[in-house]
Order: C-alpha cells, then structure tokens, then sequence
C-alpha cells in the first residue's frame, strides 16, 4: 500500500504523457511532443524518459546536453541517456557504435580463417651495452640482461584513476569484439619466423632468445591494456611453493611432492576485466518484527557498492583455478609498461568486454542476493529472501595484465594441471586423493555416527515405550 497516493498518481500520469508524447515524435508533431513531455516533467521531475525523449525536440546542442544531463540524474542507469550525453560531448564517436542488429564476432584476418596474421615488432628488449638479451627479474623488479649482468629500471607509475565508463565503450566495436587469429612474427635479431599463438602480445624467439612485443592491424579494434601488477616472484621461488603445496593437505598420498615428476611453471601475463559499479537491488522478504510473530512481505531496496570485480578476460585457463589463486593485491595496480613484459608471455582477451559485463552483472547478482540476508533488514527474522530487480549505476572498467604461473606435473603416469599467483604465490590445481586415507575417513565417520544413531534409536524407543 502506496503512502503517497498524490504522488503515485502524478507519476502515472507522467509516463501516460510521455507515451503521447513519443507518439506525437513518431508522427512529427515535435511541438505538440515538447509540450507534452515537458508537462510529463512538471508532474514527475524524476521521470529520466520525459527528460530522454526531449532531446528529440530540439536541434539546439546545449539545449540537448541539458536534458541529458537531467535524464542521467534523474535515472544514473539510463544507458540511453548516458551514451547520448557521451556522443554529445564527444567523448563516444557515432562511427565507433556497433549497429543493434550485428552480432558481436572475434578480429579474424582478411583471408582465411585459419591463416595466420603478420604481427609486426613494436619493440624489442636488446641490452645497449653487450647487444644481449634483456628480461624483466621479478625479484629485482627491473630489466637484466642475460650475458652481462647488466639492468636497467622499469618505469613503476601506480595506475591511479584509469577506469573507462562502461556504458561509452560496450556498444563500440571495441567493446564487442575479441582476438582471434595466430601471429606469425619476424625477429629483427636473427631473421627467425615464428607462430604465436592468437591473443599472445609479447614473445620469445625460440632460435635467438630475443623477447619482442608483437601488434597486428586487427589489435586497432580492440581494447588496449590499462595497468597491470608485474611478476613478483622468480620461476625457483614459484617452484618451492609448489613442492610445499605437494606435499601439504591431509587426503595427498604421502609420496606425491617426492615422486611428482616433470614439474614445469611458466609465468604469464593473464588478462582480466575489471569492473566497479553501484548496484540498487530492489528486494522482497518474508519478515518477523518480533520473536514468534506474524510473518509478513515486506519490499524495500538496498544499496551495495561493487569494486574491482574481477572476470577472467580468457578462456585458455579454468576460471575456476584463477578465481582459486585469488585474490589479488589490486592496491598495488601499476600504469601498464611494456618493459615487465620482456621475456614473459602475454595474452589479448577472447572474451569481449560485452560479454564479460554480462558475466559480472549475473556473478554480483548472486553475490548480492546472499548479501540481503544480513544487509536488507539488519536484525530481523527473514524466512525468504527475494531480488526482484537489479538497477545498476556508476558502471566503469579496465582491462587488466595479472601475473600467474601455469604448469603441470605427472604423478604415477598421470597429468595434472596447477597454476600460482605470480604476486603472492598462492597455489591451486588438481591433486591426486590417497585412496587409503579416504577409505580410513570413511569409517572413521561411520565409527562416531554408528553408536550415536544406535543410542538415538535405544533413546527413542525407551521414550515410546513409556
């Protein structure tokens, strides 16, 4: 029941005008429209369409800019209203938008499908004092040059505000689009070609040794990187969190860390999407106000703020294994620079930014309608919990350079996978179970439950015989 029938009515009577009102546009009656939505406007000041559709009765750019901006503040999760406030301010390109009716596809080159793309070099990593190889050291944090010892810093910006506003950029090419294609790369030391696999950026001459970073013509349309957390710990290091990992968790056989075999980890940059938003999520719940009471619906709306929400931005490692060496120090954000990629390879997304967006909405959704039952009505007796509908706002991103470490390992002839955050060193992967210490568990927990049931039941049926 509305405590506000007064204003309940002059809302309902808002949309009634302004769905005259895009009648009167669709007939080109822009006056009789004007005057229409303006007075849907008197009646609801709030009403982020009227304030939309006003645009279209004019051709005064300042004019429109201003009932954009009202329609933005009246309504922040208007995307209509935030996209034509981008377009008129020029901050998105008309020629830049998707069409509605094309279907998101990856970059794909002009020929064939599987032929592969000629990837230019961008820069090379060349020590100047011995014509060597240079690579980034985790530990030292700087390049080093492999003959002679010699380094040089890499510049460390912390990434500060990079963030990009979401609505500007999903229906861009740019943000509908992924890579797809393999890069096939000379190296200006030796002459060398060589085939990268599709979406890797950076690479190493197999023949050489000479890391590069590598651009095709389709990368025009794609989303460049905005920072990145470098490698912090060198490949031995990495290693000796594996064998501890090994050898740790009660159901590993005994011998794994010592018969594992084949141990190899290789640090990559992964990309990852990362999102930040408000979300406005209306609920409804079954409510007690007091202990032993009537239950009763109650509606309502919570506020919760969502900040650097991660998405894997590639499907070449189970999410679930990157979501288990999280988290991230995402503090410790820097300004993307080519120099931490040298002799490390680096990926491009093939999962759009559209997708993704749409991935994180649903992730949040979940993550929220568990939050609600604590946050939603602080103290109060909740039998169920309802989001009815999600508004979200303040939706911004940046796509992210992350570092993990990627191997395998065989155990008594099988393969199984492991990954390890390159900034902490946080393992996670598959592992063989002991079969021995699984079976003992078993009966260990059907030895503590025989006897409890058998006393319930000898409990029970003494109580019943009375």
């Amino acid at each position: 029941m509305s405590f506000d029938p007064d204003g309940d009515h002059q809302r309902q009577a808002a949309q009634e005008l302004v769905r005259h009102g895009r009648e009167a546009l669709m007939a080109g009656e822009r006056a009789r429209a004007r005057q229409l939505l303006l007075q849907a406007t008197d009646y609801d000041r709030d009403n982020s369409d009227a304030w939309l559709w006003l645009t279209a009765t004019t051709d005064d750019p300042a004019e429109q800019k201003k009932y954009l901006e009202w329609a933005v503040a009246a309504d922040p999760g208007n995307t209509a209203a935030r996209r034509g406030l981008g377009i008129l301010t020029g901050q998105l390109k008309v020629e830049d938008l998707t069409p509605p009716d094309q279907e998101p596809a990856p970059v794909r080159p002009a020929g064939p499908e599987l032929e592969p793309v000629t990837a230019t070099v961008t820069k090379t990593f060349t020590c100047p004092n011995c014509g060597g190889r240079l690579r980034f050291d985790p530990e030292q944090q700087n390049l080093r040059c492999e003959s002679c010892g010699q380094t040089q810093p890499v510049e460390a910006t912390p990434a500060g505000d990079g963030e990009m506003v979401l609505d500007f950029s999903v229906p861009t090419h740019q943000g509908q689009n992924w890579a797809e294609a393999e890069r096939l790369f000379t190296c200006q030391q030796c002459g060398a070609r060589t085939l990268l696999p599709h979406g890797q950026t950076s690479g190493t001459c197999p023949f050489c040794g000479a890391s590069a970073l590598v651009a095709a013509t389709e990368e025009a349309e794609l989303i460049p990187p905005h920072a990145m957390i470098p490698l912090r710990l060198s490949p031995l290091a990495v290693a000796a969190r594996v064998r501890k990992w090994l050898g740790s968790g009660f159901f590993a056989p005994d011998d794994l860390s010592a018969l594992a075999r084949d141990r190899r980890m290789a640090g990559v940059y992964v990309p990852f999407w990362c999102f930040s938003l408000t979300l406005t999520a209306f609920w409804s719940a079954e409510v007690s106000r007091t202990r032993g009471g009537q239950w009763n619906w109650e509606d309502g709306d919570t506020t919760l703020f969502y900040t650097n929400f991660l998405q894997p931005g590639s499907r070449a490692l189970p999410a679930q294994l990157l979501s288990a060496v999280g988290p991230f120090d995402l503090e410790k954000l820097l300004r993307y620079q080519p120099g931490f990629l040298a002799g490390w390879p680096a990926g491009t997304y093939d999962i759009s930014l559209a997708q993704a967006s749409l991935d994180a909405r649903a992730a949040i959704v979940q993550d929220a309608t568990k939050k609600l039952w604590t946050k939603a009505l602080p103290g109060k007796a909740i039998s169920k919990m309802n989001l009815t509908r999600p508004e979200y706002s303040g939706q911004t991103f940046q796509l992210l350079l992350l570092p993990v470490y990627v191997g395998t390992y065989t155990y008594r002839g099988r393969t199984y996978h492991v990954l390890a955050n390159g900034q902490n060193g946080k393992v996670a992967g598959d592992r063989p179970a002991d079969t021995v210490k699984v079976l003992l568990m078993i009966l260990l927990v059907l030895a503590t439950l025989v006897p409890v049931a058998v006393g319930l039941y000898l409990w029970l049926r003494q109580l019943l015989g009375r």
